[in-house]
């Protein structure tokens, strides 16, 4: 689906958003410590005093578009681009990213500063709006006050909720250096961080069977603090935990609060953002609900296949939209958009998207509310949930509820893996005059389902005398999400729901790219 534009013009999503992307304004607000303790060395990303959001390079001014055709120099509802830094020389005719990775660094606004970035390796890259597409995934507890409905198919006690969508997040400004103090042998750290914002539609057309929805509906919000964290000295002592950790801290108006910790990657001296070469290794979810108490026991619904028209298995009735939303499929299993196995493996979803895609460098790290026998590497973090997700007061407790508690959507654990990556795109340049800036999108693969990024394209002191094609550089982010809900229980047993979400996200503003 090349640049998600229809044989007959029609614009599919992300290229027709039309939410904006949400801004932080902070009122000048930074952390700085309030003493002259001897703190550990920096590790935040910051120097005192440092405002990056003072910075000129965090400046918003509207891009000078020359040269290009009428209609190029504004996207509707996006707000003006933030001016980057002069961009500076690649090699011709076809630009790449140069051995020693100046114009990665240009284009990402830190060539030339001798500040470091807003926050380090591996969230370099965390920092202005990003937006895309994606898939959302979660089975919802059902109210049966009359007891629950047993049939052919098992128990109605849940609806399948499947969603195309549409996403945003922002970064803002870093939050300055954050004091934590250390108690005997530890050291006092310094953190870095910085508020994020994810804000997420659902653009799902039963018509269509494409996330092109005309009026989307807004299904999740946001806010909370990326972190990252020197190690502990006095006991974080082996070679993975002593590069630091990264954590994430969520909070979900449904009632939820989400701490999520992970190591920091080893980083690759020898590509431009220090992550591996080539794309993304991206591996299989499972969203198949599972016994709480043993996870290889498995229950599979019958409105987890596609090829049910109504999510019961059952034909057409009176219930047919009861146990899942879209009830029939049939739409979306043309498109490829939901299919049985993208039910069953919502990744599928990412590999779609790059497809095609001439990823040369990937960035992965993962993120875990704890328990180590699902991959957690550190100590700490967790979810909380209200006393409504919780289920029943017989006591109060900050323990997970049991079979007994009748929660309604208890979150016990929450884990997402992200995957920064550089995208080489092919861009069509057309005739241009000396320096001219214009606006344009790169030629998509045709199978691949990315939303599709811009690029502000200077030309050379000389211009560009004829139409040329050449490759240009771009971040592009993916993740993929897994929560685990809790409700029940159904004849003495406690099931663990998956909640699965996935996106790839690339820029909202055209990133700049100069010729040579």
């Amino acid at each position: 689906m090349a640049s998600e534009i229809k044989p007959d013009g029609r614009v599919v999503a992300p290229l027709n958003i039309t939410h904006p992307t949400p801004a932080f304004d902070l009122k000048g607000f930074r952390f700085r410590p309030t003493d002259s303790l001897n703190l550990a060395p920096r590790t935040g990303g910051e120097q005192p005093g440092d405002d990056s959001s003072d910075h000129p390079k965090f400046a918003a001014s509207r891009l000078e578009v020359q040269g290009g055709p009428p209609g190029r120099g504004g996207f509707p509802g996006r707000g003006p681009p933030v001016r980057p830094p002069p961009p500076g020389p690649a090699p011709a005719p076809a630009p790449q990213l140069p051995p020693d990775h100046q114009q990665i660094d240009k284009q990402l606004g830190i060539a030339g500063d001798t500040r470091p970035p807003p926050l380090p390796f591996p969230l370099a890259q965390f920092r202005g709006a990003y937006a895309g597409n994606g898939f959302n995934l979660i089975f919802r507890p059902v109210p049966f006050p009359g007891g629950v409905e047993i049939t052919s198919d098992g128990p109605r006690d849940n609806h399948l909720e499947l969603n195309l969508t549409t996403e945003q997040l922002t970064f803002g400004p870093t939050l300055g250096e954050i004091p934590n103090r250390g108690f005997g042998k530890q050291a006092d750290i310094m953190l870095g961080g910085l508020p994020y914002l994810q804000t997420v539609q659902n653009v799902t057309n039963d018509q269509t069977g494409l996330p092109d929805k005309p009026v989307p509906n807004d299904i999740h919000f946001e806010p909370g603090v990326w972190l990252t964290v020197p190690p502990a000295e006095s006991f974080q002592t082996t070679d993975e935990l002593k590069r630091g950790s990264v954590a994430r801290m969520g909070s979900i108006p449904h009632g939820t609060t989400i701490n999520a910790q992970g190591v920091i990657p080893v980083k690759n001296p020898n590509t431009p953002l220090g992550g591996k070469p080539g794309g993304p290794e991206i591996p299989p979810i499972d969203t198949t609900p599972f016994h709480l108490l043993d996870r290889n026991r498995k229950f599979t619904f019958q409105n987890m296949s596609a090829e049910s028209s109504n999510g019961t298995g059952e034909g057409e009735g009176p219930g047919i939209n009861r146990f899942r939303t879209p009830s029939n499929l049939n739409k979306f299993k043309e498109t490829g958009r939901i299919t049985t196995d993208i039910i069953k493996n919502p990744n599928l979803v990412l590999i779609n998207a790059t497809k095609g895609q001439n990823i040369t460098e990937t960035i992965s790290f993962e993120v875990h509310t704890g328990d180590a026998s699902r991959g957690a590497k550190l100590n700490g973090g967790g979810a909380a949930s209200i006393a409504f997700l919780h289920g029943k007061q017989s006591e109060v407790t900050t323990a997970a509820p049991t079979v007994n508690d009748m929660p309604n959507a208890h979150v016990p654990f929450m884990s997402s893996q992200f995957w920064i990556e550089t995208v080489q795109y092919d861009v069509t340049v057309p005739r241009l005059g000396p320096n001219d800036t214009v606006i344009l999108r790169p030629t998509m693969p045709k199978d691949s389902t990315a939303p599709t990024p811009q690029f502000a394209i200077t030309a050379p002191p000389k211009g560009v005398p004829a139409q040329t094609t050449i490759t240009v550089p771009g971040v592009q982010i993916q993740y993929s999400q897994v929560v685990h809900l809790t409700f029940g229980p159904n004849a003495g047993i406690m099931l663990v729901w998956p909640h699965a979400s996935v996106a790839t996200l690339v820029p909202t503003g055209p990133q700049p790219f100069k010729m040579t």
